[in-house]
């Protein structure tokens, strides 16, 4: 049991065996927290409307709140982890997810369920940052494209398990959507608990206070590098190609004659190949010792499978090829531009939360604008969406190229 207790010297994290402790709750958060809740609400979301009367636009309004409020919520809340350090952020922010997503379950009508979405959506987008700093914490760099992979691991497992047990097993089991979102806002307040006593506290030191000024100094210092640009508009045109091509397909499919059960399995082949992958791509990385090139490696990938869903038209195989190609590098990306934001070249350890939060505005802004963005040109064909959405993959891998940097010693 003692080489399961935590280092008394922050220092030695990364040499002892209690990070494995660390990495095991952060991809268990990852699993409860961001997976399984994000694909789980999509599949209730029919009952919900059923039982609150809401429309298609009210709907996507509701699933639209959270990734909107990450583009105001991200720089502060990646601000705050570098004030009040990963362990109080961690439980105040789980405490805050369990609390405000299981306000949902009692939503009576569209805007309390809109007022409880927005305030889960101000919070939920940071628990990511605060994870990807803890492995930054807690693991050297030969390792950390692997602890990346392994906690995306939880978060794919999450996405595919959520969206196939919501609505088809917890919902009949407990009696219902409302038991099920406060079943999962109370194993977020149960985690809360867990890493408050997990997470080794800090040296004590004097109570950190909110100042605005300094905040601003941390974005305007890692504003000034380059290559976090590189990564932050690297990640605007990934997520805005996955969120694009994950929400549209299912409703392309049907509308080009497949049935609902064929067109559901796309989605399912892409967060199935993307469990698969992540975990052996991220360690190829650190083998490697080149993050970048594993990176522009995944949006290429990403980028000629939405490709061939604009050239394969009804094709059984052809769709599943396309959309297995697309996914199969997806969660492996979103785990090494973590780490590459955490290892870029000169910044501290100080200023990694304000860098992520940084990363994260792009990152919502793509998932915000580029999917209408694609569906705006549904009018020219059905499949001219692909297009666009391919062209953003593009630009996340010319980015990814335009810049060079060492290899991680």
């Amino acid at each position: 049991m003692r080489l399961l207790a935590p280092p008394k010297d922050p220092s030695e994290r990364q040499n002892s065996a209690y990070r494995w402790v660390i990495l095991a709750m952060v991809t268990l958060s990852g699993f409860l927290l961001m997976g399984f809740p994000t694909t789980g609400l999509s599949a209730l979301f029919s009952e919900i409307a059923e039982s609150l009367q809401l429309d298609l636009i009210e709907i996507g309004v509701i699933w639209g709140v959270g990734t909107g409020m990450g583009i105001f919520t991200a720089l502060l809340g990646g601000a705050f982890i570098d004030v009040f350090g990963t362990r109080r952020t961690l439980v105040a922010l789980c405490l805050a997810t369990g609390l405000f997503g299981a306000l949902r379950g009692v939503a009576v009508d569209f805007w309390s369920l809109f007022f409880f979405s927005f305030l889960f959506g101000m919070v939920q987008p940071i628990l990511p940052m605060n994870f990807v700093k803890l492995n930054r914490e807690w693991f050297a760099s030969r390792q950390l494209g692997f602890a990346q992979g392994v906690m995306s691991a939880g978060f794919a497992t999450g996405l595919m398990l959520g969206s196939r047990l919501s609505a088809t097993a917890l919902s009949p089991l407990l009696g219902g959507w409302r038991p099920v979102l406060i079943l999962l806002g109370a194993c977020a307040i149960v985690l809360a608990a867990i890493w408050a006593l997990v997470h080794p506290p800090t040296e004590r030191r004097s109570a950190p206070r909110i100042d605005i000024r300094q905040i601003a100094r941390n974005l305007a210092h890692v504003a000034r590098f380059r290559e976090l640009w590189v990564i932050s508009l690297a990640v605007f045109g990934v997520l805005g190609l996955m969120r694009g091509l994950v929400g549209y397909v299912p409703t392309y499919l049907r509308e080009i004659g497949w049935g609902a059960l064929e067109a559901d399995s796309a989605i399912t082949i892409f967060f199935f190949c993307s469990l698969i992958g992540v975990v052996p791509i991220s360690h190829l990385s650190d083998r490697l010792g080149n993050r970048r090139i594993v990176m522009a490696f995944g949006t290429t990938m990403m980028t000629i499978g939405t490709f061939l869903m604009f050239v394969v038209g009804d094709h059984f195989w052809g769709v599943m090829l396309a959309m297995a190609l697309a996914g199969f590098t997806f969660d492996s990306f979103m785990a090494l531009k973590g780490a590459s934001m955490t290892e870029v070249e000169g910044l501290q350890i100080a200023f990694v939360g304000s860098a992520l939060g940084f990363g994260g505005v792009w990152q919502n802004i793509g998932s915000t604008i580029t999917p209408p963005l694609g569906n705006a040109l549904t009018p020219v064909a059905l499949n001219t969406p692909f297009l666009f959405w391919a062209a953003s993959g593009v630009f996340a891998t010319v980015m990814l190229l335009s810049y060079r940097k060492r290899k991680i010693k």
